[in-house]
């Protein structure tokens, strides 16, 4: 089955700019859909609140490669967000330092994203996502422009 889905502009910052990942025919983007999970009286509260406040310092002083951690396989810039914390994790696509993708995460449930049914699918959409953008910039086809990710923003997987 393929799976069709695009970057989308989330925030518009001075130091950086948030995309996340939407699925075609989908309502919400990933990073909604992460949200959505974990209302204002759940008892990940606390979590959450960690994950914005990281957002928030990231939007501030850039995506530095210290404020997460990393997931993925080498080199493709997958990372967690909180570092801290042992609960949730938020994934992400680390393009520059001014440049992140917002994905989708959840209850950290095993010991490794490898390991989760649940994690696994969001890792592996950013895992891809990376390749697909390194592929299309080799060939010219996207560009990254200061925190702009510039050309053809839509995938298939």
């Amino acid at each position: 089955m393929n799976q069709k889905y695009c970057l989308e502009l989330f925030d518009e910052n001075d130091n950086l700019n948030l995309y996340t990942i939407r699925l075609k025919d989908e309502k919400l983007t990933e990073f909604e859909k992460f949200l959505e999970k974990f209302p204002d009286d759940c008892e990940y509260k606390e979590d959450i609140d960690i994950i914005i406040r990281w957002i928030e310092k990231i939007t501030e002083k850039g995506a530095l490669s210290r404020y997460f951690k990393p997931e993925g396989k080498y080199g493709d810039g997958v990372g967690a967000i909180p570092i801290e914390t042992n609960n949730i994790r938020l994934y992400c696509l680390r393009l520059s330092d001014k440049i992140l993708i917002l994905g989708n995460g959840g209850i950290k449930d095993a010991d490794t994203w490898q390991e989760s049914p649940t994690l696994r699918p969001f890792v592996e959409l950013l895992i891809d996502t990376s390749r697909f953008i390194n592929t299309r910039r080799q060939k010219g086809n996207i560009q990254l422009n200061d925190k702009t990710i510039v050309g053809n923003l839509n995938f298939v997987r």
